[in-house]
């Protein structure tokens, strides 16, 4: 019998896929973030946590992942 996921279990991946993409466009798009950083995040694969790079500090990608969290939450 297949089981359901629950709130309690966080959000799925699906959710976090989106909500990556979602948060890249607020925040490129709608900010004053350097191309360079933009394009290296552009070219993360969004189903996977934001991570720093060469144009991408850690604490940038840290928040970046954050809201990404906090966006699917608000999408269970």
């Amino acid at each position: 019998m297949a089981r359901r996921k629950t709130r309690a279990s966080g959000p799925s991946d699906e959710s976090l896929r989106i909500a990556r993409t979602i948060t890249y466009y607020q925040t490129c798009l709608d900010s004053s973030v350097p191309h360079e950083t933009a394009r290296e995040l552009w070219a993360h694969d969004m189903a996977t946590p934001f991570a720093a790079g060469v144009h991408v500090s850690a604490a940038f990608a840290r928040g970046l992942e954050a809201a990404a969290h906090r966006e699917a939450a608000g999408r269970l």
